[in-house]
């Protein structure tokens, strides 16, 4: 190492790192590492809350400054001792090859050069000043820099300023969202319970009515039974009678009695008011699986389309393995999803005529023999028609008229044990059923039911991209 740069050397030793001065009060922290007292409490002031050692980035204590009087010392000696050095180093720029003095600076090749130098073909178009205006220039430069740098972390300082104040915005302002976001919420809660409420009522004059129109036929029945019990009391009077009496009150008798004997009990039928839950189809929605039946369970009778989403009824049966997950005897086919946890749904398109069977079931449900509407096996739904009335059947509730469905949808939530089935068209309950003995994994069920006349066409899945 040259005398220069053991002079550069002792200076970056006595300088802080921080202001890039000679060291004014100097302290030194845990780590070792030394800087001037009131640049470190600068940096104190721009942190927002740990102070961290410019140099290595490790947490400052206040317990961890103390005066450096030694490091003080000698900084104010190297500072004084420097221009000495340098000046003294003067007579020292002495060219190796023409042994002249090197009293002039190349700007391009960043060299000393002394006059015979100059001279040289290499530097005949370089900008070549005499050392003292050479560095009268670069100090210029430095002075530039320096003042460019000082702008500059002005404006870093300004911006660290922005950010700052941004930050506290940020959280004055998560606070007010969540209030928002809480009385938002806290409004749709009772806009939900007013419809609610409004839902139970709705019921409850519709069991009302109910009530009423089945005890006016029951009244109207009774009073039919009454008249017809009359008739028979005159009939069997007319019996013991002189036979020219009794064919007279005969035709008497008939002729009262004419429009009664033509009249057919009349039986009131009641549906429930179901009506649309606000919000329910969207948050169904959120758990919508795509569903597919599995080919392996599917009964010989039961043909599916190619892409698993469709299923029909086929008078003769396909010869198909009897593997052991087949249904033999139930016109029955598993969906191929299975499920042991979370919220899952799924909606199933009925055709006009369809009469079937949908739910859930156990994955170990037997799959040989006839299965039991009693069987723990299972939780279902089933739609059927009776002389023209549409009827759905479930193992808690029985029977319950409805109107035709068009979709179908089943929601189960398999860690609160909890199976529904809704009108998957406008989005009105049908059933639910909660605290149910859920055991090992679950699976879509769908089934044919059983009757002798032909079976309905199909039943289609729809999944997620099919349109509504």
């Amino acid at each position: 190492m040259d005398t220069r740069d053991l002079i550069e050397n002792l200076k970056a030793n006595l300088t802080c790192s921080i202001c890039l001065g000679y060291f004014t009060d100097p302290v030194i922290v845990k780590c070792g590492h030394n800087f001037c007292r009131v640049c470190l409490l600068r940096c104190r002031e721009e942190a927002d809350t740990t102070l961290n050692c410019p140099e290595c980035r490790g947490v400052i204590e206040d317990r961890d400054v103390v005066p450096n009087r030694k490091l003080e010392n000698l900084s104010m000696t190297g500072k004084r001792l420097r221009p000495h050095l340098l000046e003294s180093m003067v007579d020292l720029y002495v060219c190796d090859q023409h042994g002249e003095k090197e009293k002039l600076f190349c700007e391009e090749d960043q060299r000393l050069l002394c006059d015979s130098c100059v001279l040289a073909p290499g530097h005949k178009d370089h900008t070549v000043l005499p050392l003292e205006m050479a560095a009268h220039k670069c100090k210029d430069k430095i002075k530039h820099t320096l003042n460019t740098l000082q702008r500059k972390k002005e404006e870093y300082n300004v911006a660290l300023d922005r950010v700052g104040r941004r930050g506290r915005l940020c959280g004055n302002g998560i606070h007010s969202l969540k209030e928002s976001v809480i009385l938002e919420y806290r409004k749709l809660r009772e806009f939900l319970c007013e419809e609610e409420e409004l839902y139970l009522q709705s019921l409850d004059q519709r069991h009302t009515d109910n009530v009423v129109k089945l005890e006016n036929n029951k009244a109207k029945l009774l009073q039919k039974i009454q008249n017809l019990e009359k008739m028979k009391i005159e009939l069997e009077e007319n019996l013991d009678k002189e036979p020219l009496e009794m064919l007279q009150d005969m035709k008497d008798t008939l002729a009262r009695n004419e429009e009664l004997l033509l009249q057919e009990p009349e039986v009131a039928s009641f549906a429930w008011a179901t009506r649309p839950i606000t919000g329910l189809t969207k948050m169904l929605k959120r758990f919508q699986r795509d569903i597919s039946f599995d080919p392996k369970s599917a009964n010989p009778h039961l043909i599916l389309s190619e892409d698993m989403r469709g299923v029909k009824y086929e008078d003769v049966p396909q010869d198909l393995p009897d593997n052991k997950e087949r249904f033999n005897d139930a016109i029955a086919v598993l969906g191929a999803q299975t499920f042991t946890s979370g919220k899952h749904y799924w909606e199933v398109k009925l055709g006009n005529k369809t009469e079937l069977v949908v739910g859930v079931c156990k994955d170990s449900i037997r799959r040989k023999g006839r299965h039991s509407s009693s069987s723990k096996d299972f939780w279902i739904l089933v739609s059927f028609r009776l002389c023209n009335d549409c009827f759905l059947w479930n193992y808690r509730d029985g029977f319950l008229m409805s109107q035709p469905l068009e979709k179908m949808g089943i929601f189960l939530d398999y860690d609160k044990k909890h199976v529904a089935f809704y009108d998957a068209i406008d989005g009105s309950l049908i059933c639910s059923f909660s605290d149910l003995a859920f055991e090992g994994p679950l699976r879509p069920y769908f089934s044919f039911c059983h009757r002798k006349e032909k079976f309905p066409a199909s039943i289609v899945l729809i999944n997620m991209g099919d349109s509504q």
